[in-house]
């Protein structure tokens, strides 16, 4: 019966899926979110720091969801099932089918797949993966938990103060500058000069770079006022994995100094897709 199961969807761009798992694959487990839009999974630092990919029900085939779900899923392990195949996904995409189901049986008949029965039995049932290429089929069943409870990072529109629009590869190659044996790194805006600068301080002393705010790489600079704030730059390394998939990144923070990178990936079809980042400020220098 079809209104016995949560969730079928079956994907149909499963390089991009991938390449937004890896950016957020920082830590072992996620707290994956399924609802109408498509599915959230959520990974999460020390209460400290958070990211979270966004597959939007644009990237599915098929997307067949009865009520909103939230499980715990080892994220290590599901990235790597998906990624059996990735050897034989090139640019334009992949003829590899893939289904994720709530309890799932399935039966496998001359490589084709069929499913006959589909079943959600309630919290801890697996997630099943079966991925079919050339007649090969693979079924992976992954266990699920309970979510840890997930901090809500958010920066309401209002409370935001400072906002920066910039292509990915000028925040790449500004960040590949910096000091690496820093521990911390500042940023700083501000609606005048010197607008926009990062600093690190290391084995090597201190290292700022100043970026024009005028430059065609940066879209948008809207400053309400000087803000200044210092993270860990261990909680900033992680946020650099999405520069190497994503088009642009959106830079904001408020008032308390919580930073939010937003980075935005084209798919070929044109779908965008969203990865964001939330990171706490340091509370005081001592922390550095």
């Amino acid at each position: 019966m079809t209104t016995d199961y949560k969730l079928i969807a079956k994907l149909g761009n499963l390089k991009t899926v991938i390449q937004l798992l890896r950016a957020v694959n920082f830590k072992e487990s996620a707290t994956c979110y399924g609802s109408k839009n498509g599915l959230k999974l959520t990974v999460e630092e020390a209460k400290c720091m958070q990211a979270s990919a966004y597959i939007p029900i644009q990237l599915f085939e098929e997307y067949t969801l009865t009520e909103d779900i939230i499980f715990r899923i080892n994220l290590n392990v599901f990235v790597e099932c998906l990624s059996m195949f990735w050897s034989n996904i090139n640019t334009t995409g992949s003829t590899t089918s893939l289904e994720m189901h709530y309890k799932v049986n399935t039966q496998i008949i001359q490589g084709e797949i069929f499913i006959n029965k589909i079943f959600y039995q309630g919290v801890g049932h697996p997630v099943t993966i079966l991925i079919e290429e050339d007649g090969v089929v693979v079924d992976c069943s992954l266990k699920t938990q309970e979510p840890d409870e997930i901090l809500d990072f958010d920066l309401d529109p209002e409370t935001v103060i400072n906002k920066v629009l910039l292509h990915s590869e000028l925040l790449k190659d500004v960040l590949a500058e910096l000091d690496p044996t820093s521990n911390h790194l500042e940023l700083l805006l501000s609606p005048k000069s010197p607008y926009f600068m990062i600093s690190t301080k290391g084995l090597a002393g201190e290292c700022h770079v100043q970026m024009p705010h005028n430059t065609e790489m940066i879209e948008t600079f809207q400053c309400k006022k000087e803000a200044k704030s210092k993270y860990l730059l261990p909680h900033i390394k992680p946020a650099m994995k999405a520069m190497l998939c994503s088009n642009k990144v959106s830079l904001r923070t408020n008032e308390s100094g919580l930073l939010c990178f937003q980075y935005m990936i084209k798919t070929d079809d044109g779908v965008n897709c969203f990865i964001e980042y939330y990171i706490s400020p340091l509370i005081n220098d001592d922390d550095d």
